[in-house]
C-alpha cells in the first residue's frame, strides 16, 4: 500500500504542475490494474486492490474536485469491471494484448465520466481530453512492457 501511496502522490504532484496546461492520465488506476490482473493475484487481492482504488479515489476528490465519491465509484466500478472480464477470459487469452486493450478501455470510461463532469468550454474540455488520452498511451505501453515481463518470467 506504501507503493500504491507514493504512486498517488506523485500522480497528485505532476497534475499540480501541469494545471492549467493539461490533465494527466489516471496513473494511480492503471497502477492498481496492472496490479489486479497479475497472474497470481487472487479475488481476495482483487478485493484489496478495489479498496485501494476506493480510497485514492476519495482523496483524490477531496483533492480537486466538488462531487466527493464520483472518482471513487468510476474507479472501483472500473477495477472491479476489469477483474471479472479478465476472469472470465480463458487462461491463454491473458496475454499483453489483452491487458492493453483493458488498460486501455478503463483509462477511455474514466476520462470520459470525467469529462462530463468539467465545468469548462466544450473547445477547452476536448482539447484537454485528447491531451490526456496521447499522454495515456504511452503509460499503457509501459504498463503492458511490465505486464509482459512479469507474466513471461511467471510462466
Amino acid at each position: 500500500m506504501i507503493f500504491l501511496s507514493l504512486i498517488w502522490l506523485l500522480q497528485d504532484l505532476v497534475q499540480l504542475i501541469l494545471m492549467g496546461i493539461c490533465m494527466i492520465p489516471d496513473v494511480f488506476l492503471l497502477t492498481i490494474l496492472f496490479l489486479a490482473l497479475l497472474p497470481w493475484k487472487t479475488r481476495d487481492d482483487q478485493s484489496k486492490l478495489i479498496w485501494a482504488a476506493f480510497i485514492g479515489g476519495l482523496l483524490w476528490d477531496l483533492r480537486w474536485t466538488n462531487l466527493p465519491g464520483f472518482t471513487s465509484a468510476v474507479g472501483c466500478g472500473l477495477v472491479g469491471a476489469a477483474c471479472i472480464m479478465w476472469q472470465k477470459l480463458p487462461a491463454i487469452g491473458r496475454t499483453p494484448v489483452a491487458f492493453m486493450f483493458i488498460s486501455a478501455a478503463c483509462q477511455l470510461l474514466y476520462a470520459l465520466t470525467h469529462c462530463f463532469f468539467w465545468a469548462m468550454p466544450s473547445q477547452s474540455a476536448l482539447r484537454q481530453f485528447i491531451v490526456q488520452q496521447l499522454i495515456a498511451v504511452p503509460v499503457i505501453i509501459i504498463f503492458t512492457l511490465l505486464y509482459g515481463r512479469v507474466s513471461e518470467r511467471d510462466g
